[in-house]
């Protein structure tokens, strides 16, 4: 290039000046390179054409305006032609290398013109800032700075003609990968960036646009990445177990990743994603769903866990894995629970077999134990909740299916409901199992793996809360009326967890008969001191809070020892309560009582006995014989019930019959004389648990007709409730609501419900409109 520069308003000699250097940037002569003076030179050069250009289109123009010979017009459009077919010329003179593929090829001269295109740029700087930026400011979307222009004919010339060639070539060289070959990446990542460049918004030169990269290659991309994992999985599993399968999706999936980060836009990555998802998992979840029952079988949680990961990738394959986990706790539970109920019913005929052989009392206690009940229960419970948690990773809805299976087992199993219409047996059985656990009088080995964690745990999941409550508060009543609790402590504690679990409501009459409890013991301090009767526990219950009943069968006429007492605790109720009433209950209670009927110089025997034993017992105070008319009368409840009370006193001893003999026994003139000698190794001697009547069934009958008739009340409740509030309902919906909010005590039916309805309607509290349709009445 000659270092004296052309005429200004030359345009030829201006371009034969500059030509030359332009080569030089744009590397046609190799690479060769430009130097710091050809550089300055070629800048010179357009700016001086620029600049005396428009100085003299701005003299022609202040000629005929002459009122502004300041301004000029702006030049450029001459030479601004001239480069871009100057370009073209040079995007077809670039040929292949013989030993080069198109995509070596176009990478290697797309990477040294651009670099030259940002150096041309800055060599029309003028004319870029000056006329291509008024001219587009006036509308033209077909100048372009020169940077621009160079990518735009590079597209037309190059891209353009090419494009199919050279994408195929990339896939292939990303194919080729795939099958852990070598390949030159940077060919893949330069050619893939050029697409990116190439994607100009004319008329918006700064915005972001793909449009080339997505239509050229993206589509193609995902298109060809589809097919070959499509084809790749289906032989890969044909040879393969599914666990190598899940494992070798892993890895795949791992590469895509890395390639994605690579070279791929941010806008493929998430349509990668969901191709790679679809071949690999979606097409194939299928034989996972199958392989899921083996590894479950097998407790393989790291399978399953990398299952679930691969699953989870498509959110809607996991509800069918879901499912499947939820049928099998329910298979699984069903099994466990069936075998505990053969087991029970062989046990228990081979202690009544063994037992009649010998003559002697089973030694199984028949019926099944609640303790191994509600431990096979959480044993299933938490063997699945592991596997939620190790191999699920707590799920929401992994967790949703272990409670829905748990819900079901609990409710419905061969234990619970032999029968399909059986009412529930689980809540009271759980309630035995706190029972066995929070009574004092149980033994420490028996009761080690019991503790309130997993009866909460199995309380979650019972669909009859409010049987439980009623099961569970009469066992409360007997271990504090015995004073046999284990912990008043541990006992508040479950009734705040069992609050917590449900509601204040839930809890509000245990919660009372702990405050009857605390006020009995005030009541007591306030009793005089009796010589004969050392500890008097007398306890003052509300009637509608505790699960007792008054009796007459039990209407004892009290023994002299034991008036005083009584007439105190009469006197001082009635003088703190005026015009409340009294009700002894007689059934209830246990009495220790002294008997000196040992040899001189040995302590006296303690008998446990009931109320009603003990007005037998008090009885030989004043003589030591009685016939069985005389002592019924003295005591004075029913004859079932004296009988039965009066039989453990035989049997063990403490009374000895004239004549013996059961036939004899009930007889009115058979006498009984307290033992002189009472032979026992035990000091202590408990004749309550011999005892034997219908109260246990009476109790049981009891309980379910309360818990029928709660159920009643608050389904009736819960209807003129929602009445009340919404005026006039219609029947669906007015079922729905009422089981909705029934949930937390009871699974209500449609026929309590409609039994209710047709209550309320009797009773003038809401009527019916129509056939679907019910109105409150104010």
């Amino acid at each position: 290039m000659s270092s004296s520069f052309p005429v200004a308003s030359d345009l030829a000699a201006t371009w034969t000046f500059i030509e030359p250097g332009l080569e030089h940037i744009l590397g046609s002569q190799g690479d060769q390179g430009v130097t710091a003076k050809m550089y300055v030179n070629c800048y010179t050069a357009v700016y001086n054409y620029c600049v005396n250009k428009s100085r003299n289109n701005g003299a022609m123009w202040n000629n005929s305006n002459p009122q502004d010979s300041s301004s000029y017009s702006l030049a450029g459009a001459e030479i601004y032609t001239k480069l871009d077919s100057y370009l073209t010329q040079f995007i077809k003179n670039l040929h292949q290398l013989p030993d080069e593929t198109f995509l070596q090829f176009y990478v290697r001269t797309w990477t040294r013109y651009t670099i030259g295109a940002g150096y041309m740029d800055n060599v029309f700087n003028y004319m870029n800032r000056y006329w291509v930026q008024k001219e587009r400011a006036d509308g033209r979307r077909d100048v372009f700075d020169v940077n621009t222009l160079c990518l735009i004919k590079w597209k037309l010339e190059m891209f353009h003609n090419n494009a199919d060639v050279l994408v195929d070539q990339v896939l292939d060289l990303i194919e080729k990968q795939r099958n852990n070959e070598i390949v030159e990446t940077n060919l893949i990542s330069s050619a893939i960036k050029s697409l990116v460049a190439l994607g100009i918004d004319v008329q918006d030169l700064k915005k972001n646009n793909l449009m080339v990269y997505i239509k050229h290659f993206e589509q193609k991309f995902l298109q060809s990445t589809a097919d070959y994992y499509s084809k790749e999985s289906a032989q890969y599993l044909a040879t393969h177990s599914v666990v190598d399968y899940m494992k070798k999706c892993e890895t795949r999936l791992t590469e895509e990743q890395s390639r994605s980060n690579q070279y791929l836009e941010y806008h493929t990555k998430k349509y990668l994603t969901e191709t790679l998802n679809k071949a690999l998992i979606e097409d194939h979840a299928q034989e996972m769903y199958n392989e899921f029952l083996a590894l479950l079988e097998q407790n393989e949680t790291e399978h399953i866990n990398r299952m679930f990961k691969l699953l989870s990738r498509v959110p809607s394959t996991l509800a069918p894995l879901a499912n499947t986990f939820e049928k099998y706790i329910k298979d699984e539970a069903l099994k466990k629970l069936n075998d505990l109920k053969v087991t029970t019913e062989e046990e228990s005929a081979r202690a009544r077999a063994q037992a009649a052989q010998e003559g002697t009392k089973p030694s199984v206690k028949p019926g099944l134990d609640p303790k191994a009940y509600v431990n096979t229960l959480i044993d299933i419970y938490n063997r699945f909740n592991l596997v939620v948690s190790t191999a699920f990773s707590k799920d929401p809805l992994f967790i949703k299916a272990l409670d829905n299976a748990c819900r079901a087992f609990v409710n419905k199993n061969p234990i619970a409901t032999p029968t399909p219409k059986s009412k529930c047996r689980t809540p009271e059985l759980l309630a035995k199992y706190a029972d066995g656990f929070l009574r004092g009088s149980a033994k420490e080995s028996e009761t080690a793996d019991m503790n309130p964690d997993v009866l909460m745990v199995v309380f979650k999941f019972l669909n009859d809360k409010d049987a439980f409550e009623e099961y569970y508060r009469r066992m409360l009543a007997k271990r504090l009326i015995n004073g046999n609790s284990k912990s008043d402590e541990l006992e508040e504690a479950i009734i705040k967890r069992l609050q917590e679990e449900n509601s204040i409501e839930y809890t509000s009459r245990m919660t009372k008969m702990f405050s009857d409890m605390k006020a009995s013991v005030d009541l007591k301090k306030e009793l005089p001191p009796s010589v004969v009767v050392k500890e008097f526990n007398p306890l003052i219950l509300a009637q509608s809070m505790w699960p007792f009943s008054h009796s007459d069968d039990y209407s004892l006429k009290v023994a002299p020892e034991l008036t005083d007492s009584y007439n105190n605790v009469q006197s001082i109720y009635h003088t703190k309560h005026n015009g409340r009433q009294l009700r002894w209950l007689w059934n209830h209670g246990r009495a220790e009582l002294k008997a000196n009927l040992n040899r001189k110089g040995k302590p006296p025997f303690i008998f446990t006995v009931s109320n009603v034993q003990l007005m037998i017992l008090l009885s030989f105070n004043h003589s030591s014989s009685y016939t069985f008319s005389e002592l019924w009368h003295r005591v004075g409840c029913s004859r079932s019930i004296f009988e039965a009370h009066l039989l453990p006193l035989v049997k063990y001893k403490a009374l000895e019959q004239s004549p013996v003999g059961t036939d004899a026994f009930a007889d009115d003139n058979t006498t009984f004389t307290i033992c002189e000698y009472y032979s026992s190794k035990k000091v202590r001697v408990n004749f309550t648990s011999a005892i034997k009547t219908t109260e246990v069934k009476q109790e049981e009958d009891e309980a379910d007709r309360e818990i029928d008739e709660a159920r009643q009340n608050h389904l009736a409740s819960v209807i003129v409730r929602i009445m009340k509030g919404r005026k006039t309902v219609p029947h669906k919906e007015l079922l729905n609501e009422v089981m909705t909010q029934c949930m937390s005590r009871f699974r209500a039916t449609i026929i309590d419900i409609k039994k209710s309805i047709d209550s309320l309607i009797e009773r003038d509290f809401i009527k019916r409109i129509d056939n679907n349709t019910y109105e409150y009445i104010s």
